[in-house]
């Protein structure tokens, strides 16, 4: 099909040897977030059993502009099932807590918002080229920002909110621009309690953050932040992101493949011997995701260790010259005092637009407005 000059297609995938070439060479004329990078989706599709993408591609002429991988589904609803598209998703609640952010197309930069602008147009009258594929009934999207439901409803599909969660983030480069140290961009209570905290770890030895200087060091911190933070959420009552065997699979896999390169890194962060916690986080092109901790929490509520190993990897990176720490989604206070406000991100569902789907929607909406959601994030 041939939609503003470019050639769409839906097609099943069949060579993932050849979609790791098409899309690590498409990644270098883009400005994605680390989640759209072929570490995240080729450890996706390594780790995640019985999937079945299919592949969106879009070219113009022979050059490929944008790429991404929609996993078939069927989703209950109350009378019947909806056939579903879901966007770099597998739709099984125990794979999908390795929870993407910042969802959305690969697309070279130079015809994003073209991309963006037709994406729905497209996927509206789509079939896939298999051939008698009946056509989706909802696409679902998330975690993305809210450029994405814009798009659909242009397209005058129903949009649904499922849930939404406000992002967090640190200008580091404005830091730098000022002179400042990152101190003393904080509140002062927020500021006051991290220095209380660095004095009374200091009684432990001095105050170090180092990042993982191999794959087997990194897998061995891991093992770390993977104890302490399954003791954070076991004693909240909760399972912790590692009651998923998914998870931790899919995160040595990644770890394996992007510690050497510096595109993941996990930040140890010690008082002399005394453990304070692990902070493991992706780097793009500057910007880092700051995804997962595990924290050493400790009887004595002034000792603040997320506080302070958050304000430690900062300063680290304000020191290596990135431009950006971001928090990501999430409503845990720390995250308000240590950054400034970024987009939601939101889980959407894009429906045709048919009486049954707005009903729906309305009802979904009600719903949501006295719903909360759970992230497993120290």
């Amino acid at each position: 099909m041939e939609i503003d000059g470019l050639s769409w297609s839906l097609t099943p995938l069949t060579n993932i040897a050849k979609l790791q070439t098409l899309w690590t060479e498409l990644e270098t004329r883009s400005d994605c977030a680390f989640f759209l990078t072929w570490d995240w989706i080729g450890t996706w599709l390594s780790t995640t059993p019985n999937l079945s993408p299919v592949l969106l591609s879009v070219y113009d002429n022979s050059a490929v502009v944008a790429l991404a991988l929609f996993q078939p589904a069927r989703i209950q609803r109350r009378t019947h099932a909806n056939r579903a598209l879901l966007l770099h998703r597998s739709g099984k609640p125990s794979e999908d807590l390795v929870t993407i952010e910042y969802n959305g197309i690969l697309a070279d930069r130079l015809y994003t918002r073209r991309v963006e602008s037709c994406i729905f147009l497209f996927l509206k009258e789509a079939q896939i080229s298999s051939g008698d594929s009946p056509r989706w009934q909802e696409i679902h999207v998330g975690l993305a920002a809210n450029s994405v439901a814009e798009r659909a409803r242009a397209a005058k599909l129903v949009v649904v909110e499922t849930s939404r969660q406000p992002s967090w983030f640190v200008d580091l480069a404005a830091i730098r621009t000022d002179g400042k140290q990152y101190l003393d961009i904080l509140s002062a209570n927020t500021r006051y309690q991290i220095r209380r905290a660095i004095g009374m770890y200091q009684k432990f030895g001095p105050i170090n953050a180092r990042a993982a200087a191999s794959v087997d060091e990194a897998l061995h911190f891991f093992e770390e932040l993977k104890t302490l933070h399954q003791m954070t959420w076991t004693r909240r009552g909760l399972a912790g992101s590692f009651s998923s065997s998914h998870f931790e699979d899919f995160h040595r896999t990644l770890l394996s493949r992007c510690i050497e390169r510096g595109c993941a890194e996990i930040v140890r962060v010690t008082a002399g011997n005394h453990l304070i916690g692990q902070l493991y986080n992706f780097i793009r092109n500057g910007h880092v995701y700051a995804y997962q901790t595990g924290f050493s929490y400790e009887e004595d509520p002034k000792l603040k260790p997320g506080l302070v190993g958050h304000s430690m990897c900062l300063e680290r990176h304000i020191r290596n010259g990135d431009l950006i720490y971001d928090f990501m989604a999430g409503g845990a206070r720390y995250k308000s005092n240590l950054g400034i406000r970024g987009p939601d991100m939101t889980y959407y569902i894009f429906q045709r637009n048919t009486l049954t789907s707005r009903s729906l929607a309305f009802g979904r909406r009600i719903k949501n407005s006295f719903q909360k959601t759970t992230t497993f994030r120290t």
